[in-house]
């Protein structure tokens, strides 16, 4: 772990990719398990959830990062080539999987009747495709249902045709490391505009995924207490932490809407429905709970969290397609989810394992070759 980073986080960034995986391996091979499992459990595989979390640790963890020495353009460069070249290689492996076994997801769909396997058609396994993917859609423009763009929106491809669909969330992670970024360079040049700004971002888009950027931006990870204060802390954790729970194990609550439509009234940009605002709602209270109960921490520092948190980016970015094509295919030769899961849990965690050391570790590596201010102070750390 990196000098001062905040562990627990990083745990949470991993406990949160694994909401994503078990998201779509229930949707897909046990869909009657997602349609009537007991509601507080839905939280295990709220993986709608569990991206809005992302987008919360991003802001905090960023604020920091940026705030270091060094140009805004050597920042953002820094930020572009950390997720650009991690997506062009997981489209590239989603695009040689898919070509081998096109038809698999589809087979699996007519055993398990899963709606969401069956309508997915994952892309197109052409060059043109990819390189589509690579160069516009998946971070640029993004898709017809999740863009910042919305009069592109027609003209943009619908989620269902991505290559790997979790795809759709780094659009947003890119322009809100952006604004993450803007947020910290004017704080530095002037606080009142700082805040003026931040008044202006709850004012235009307070219900959109995009403000969670700015509320991970002013959220700061608390001190380490002991004695009452830590019980204290601990006690109202908790309490926002059951309260995130219950709003992700029912997202049809009158009053959210209520306050999701009142909001939108004054909006550009807003969330489009119930279901998204309440789930950015349940990630904001479990997050703040985290943030706010010392008790987990020890769980979420251990090496199991901490070692998931490391291949987090690359477990969000390769399950996808192991599903929809190893996985499925060896399901419709054998219709067993007691031998699918853990086979498709070995086979993501392997494959994790390879690209975060091939692929994820050298592009954050060159993001910091590309950043001057991180050259002088490498080359400062090494004469030293």
């Amino acid at each position: 772990m990196q000098p001062g980073k905040v562990q627990y986080l990083e745990g949470l960034r991993g406990i949160a990719a694994m909401q994503v995986v078990l998201l779509h391996f229930v949707t897909g091979l046990t869909p009657s398990v997602a349609e009537h499992v007991w509601p507080p459990l839905r939280v295990v595989f709220d993986g709608h959830t569990a991206v809005y979390v992302f987008f919360l640790i991003s802001g905090t963890v960023l604020t920091p990062s940026f705030a270091r020495p060094g140009s805004f353009v050597g920042k953002l460069a820094k930020r572009v080539v950390r997720l650009g070249i991690p997506v062009a290689a997981a489209a590239v492996i989603a695009t040689v999987m898919l070509a081998l076994l096109p038809a698999a997801h589809r087979q699996a769909a007519a055993i398990t009747h899963s709606a969401w396997l069956a309508m997915d058609s994952s892309g197109a396994p052409t060059l043109r495709h990819v390189a589509r993917e690579i160069g516009f859609d998946s971070l640029l423009l993004g898709y017809r249902e999740a863009t910042l763009f919305a009069p592109l929106a027609p003209y943009l491809p619908p989620m269902e045709r991505s290559l790997d669909a979790p795809f759709w969330s780094l659009h947003l992670e890119l322009y809100g490391s952006l604004l993450v970024l803007c947020l910290v360079s004017l704080r530095a040049w002037s606080v009142v505009l700082h805040h003026a700004a931040v008044v202006v971002a709850a004012f235009a888009f307070a219900t959109h995924p995009m403000f969670l950027f700015v509320l991970g931006h002013l959220l700061r990870p608390p001190a380490r207490t002991t004695g009452a204060k830590q019980s204290t802390r601990a006690l109202l954790g908790l309490a926002v932490l059951l309260l995130g729970v219950a709003l992700c194990a029912t997202k049809d609550w009158r009053v959210v809407e209520w306050l999701r439509q009142s909001l939108c009234r004054t909006e550009p940009a807003c969330a489009p429905n119930l279901f998204q605002f309440q789930s950015q709602l349940g990630a904001l209270a479990l997050y703040l709970g985290v943030l706010w109960c010392p008790l987990l921490w020890p769980i979420l520092e251990s090496a199991p969290c901490r070692h998931l948190g490391r291949l987090s980016f690359s477990i969000y970015l390769l399950h996808f397609p192991i599903l929809f094509t190893l996985i499925c295919a060896a399901f419709t030769i054998v219709p067993s989810v007691g031998i699918a899961f853990p086979l498709f849990l070995g086979t993501t965690f392997l494959a994790a394992t390879g690209f975060e050391r091939a692929v994820d570790r050298p592009a954050i590596a060159l993001g910091r070759w590309i950043d001057p201010s991180q050259r002088r102070s490498s080359l400062t750390s090494a004469s030293a």
